[in-house]
């Protein structure tokens, strides 16, 4: 079992952050599409709790559209996590560190899409100071069981990363537990994907996402470090770690 939350202490200017959305940024005020990151818990399990990355449309409300996607995942805003250093944590801490992911190919919407999921394992799994290791437990078959989509949502004991016909702003989507070790993780097959760690236009990097995603599996939850992957927006492909990122792991684990 997970031992309960165990974020850090302090820091409002986060606090708003995380309550609906990234902070206001170029793209806002300038009035372009931007995706940020949003917390979520299950409107009516507390120990379930989400994280998803929304496309957010030129001129809209990022807390609108986030909530939005949150109600699609049977979900509702949670409650900002207190914090004293750039990183937060979620509450999700695993009993044993060695976490063992699957994977379902089926409806993948790009080549290689695993090999830019495994490729972030050695990221997660290297970090100094840190016991924390994630590695590959093959294919699967199943639908990741968190997952609104798949059914009645359930702790079914695998981690498992799938595709999903999402809400239509949603990138990508992780469900967790606080009080149960499991994280099942979910992409848009509606969302132009590509893979190479690079930026290509009217695309996002699905490496970059996973490793996101991935770091909110091993407990991690948003940044307010611009420089973190754990930045609650994705600007560009980026597929190496922060020190904030590091910093946030090694105190977990």
């Amino acid at each position: 079992m997970g031992r309960g939350s165990r974020a850090v202490a302090g820091a409002a200017a986060l606090a708003a952050m995380l309550a609906g959305a990234a902070p206001a940024s170029a793209a806002d005020r300038e009035g372009r599409a931007r995706v940020v990151g949003v917390d979520g818990v299950a409107a009516h399990r507390g120990e379930r709790h989400v994280e998803i990355l929304v496309k957010v449309q030129a001129g809209a409300s990022a807390r609108v559209t986030g909530a939005r996607a949150l109600a699609a995942q049977g979900a509702k805003p949670a409650p900002a996590p207190p914090q004293s250093a750039a990183y937060t944590l979620s509450g999700l801490v695993w009993d044993d560190a060695r976490v063992v992911q699957n994977y379902n190919p089926l409806g993948e919407a790009t080549a290689a899409a695993r090999t830019a999921l495994t490729n972030t394992y050695g990221d997660w799994s290297s970090v100094s100071g840190s016991a924390y290791r994630i590695g590959s437990g093959g294919l699967t078959n199943r639908c990741p069981s968190l997952v609104k989509g798949c059914g009645r949502q359930v702790f079914d004991g695998f981690n498992d990363v799938g595709w999903a016909r999402l809400s239509g702003s949603t990138l990508g989507v992780t469900w967790y537990g606080t009080s149960i070790d499991e994280a099942d993780m979910a992409i848009n097959t509606r969302f132009a994907w590509s893979t190479g760690c690079r930026q290509v236009a009217g695309r996002y990097d699905l490496e970059t996402v996973y490793l996101h995603e991935n770091g909110h599996v091993a407990g991690l939850g948003h940044s307010s470090d611009p420089n973190a992957v754990m930045y609650p927006s994705y600007r560009t492909a980026r597929c190496t770690l922060g020190q904030d990122d590091k910093n946030g792991l090694a105190a977990l684990y």
